[in-house]
């Protein structure tokens, strides 16, 4: 009988089949996955905060060169650009989403730059403990254990956008701002519950991963990832 094709819902049978070394592809896999829907899902949550955050604001026109050049130039020739207007309407949502636009090509070098760094804190810590095994198996523990993160992004995420679609917003920047601050304001108990619940399944996952790829008994596998796992809730809350 085959055994399960990830470890995401029965982790001890996954490494157990697969003599101590999980296939570091189909780890390499699963991080990608979680990179391309992390970047998504910023990309997602831009547009629909700019489409929320629809109010009008008044910005200097980046077209217009500016008073020193046009009112007070000392050039004989009047620069481009002034008779442009000196102010501009834009939506304030747009100006936002373009501030952030640098969050989902970010994400792409982020997401694995972090699993590199979770599965060298696993592996120095697993070492501490007189583990062995290669680094490329912790890495692949470490990678799995980043799947399970997808839930609470798709969930919160999903959260979120309803938030925004179904929040009333006054026709003024200050007003808008509040009411989305409000809206999004209340789904942090349900991230930080869905934080704790992502934690515990990460930390089965990688516990019985550590113990198979690094040769620790499950409590001392259960330790290490649970220490490392209090210090990583512990950053997350502050």
């Amino acid at each position: 009988m085959a055994g399960p094709r990830t470890p995401l819902l029965r982790p001890d049978s996954y490494f157990e089949r697969h003599d101590d070394s999980p296939p570091f592809a189909h780890a390499a896999a699963a991080v990608a996955l979680v990179t391309i829907v992390t970047a998504g899902g910023l990309a997602v949550f831009l547009g629909e905060f700019a489409a929320a955050l629809d109010v009008p604001i008044t910005v200097d026109n980046p077209a217009y060169p500016g008073e020193m050049f046009c009112e007070d130039s000392m050039f004989d020739d009047t620069p481009a650009g002034c008779s442009e207007p000196k102010e501009v309407e834009r939506s304030l949502g747009a100006l936002v989403a373009e501030e952030l636009s640098w969050l989902p090509p970010a994400a792409v070098v982020l997401v694995p730059v972090f699993w590199l760094v979770q599965g060298g804190v696993l592996h120095a810590a697993s070492a501490l403990a007189d583990g062995e095994g290669a680094f490329a198996d912790t890495l692949a523990v470490a990678g799995w254990g980043m799947v399970p993160s997808l839930a609470r992004l798709l969930g919160v995420g999903a959260l979120i956008v309803y938030r925004l679609r179904t929040t009333t917003v006054p026709g003024t920047p200050d007003g808008a701002i509040d009411a989305l601050r409000a809206a999004i304001g209340g789904v942090e108990a349900v991230g930080l519950l869905a934080a704790l619940v992502v934690a515990i399944w990460a930390g089965v996952i990688r516990t019985y991963g550590l113990a198979d790829a690094r040769d620790h008994s499950i409590g001392t596998a259960a330790t290490i990832v649970g220490v490392l796992t209090a210090i990583g809730l512990v950053f997350e809350l502050f």
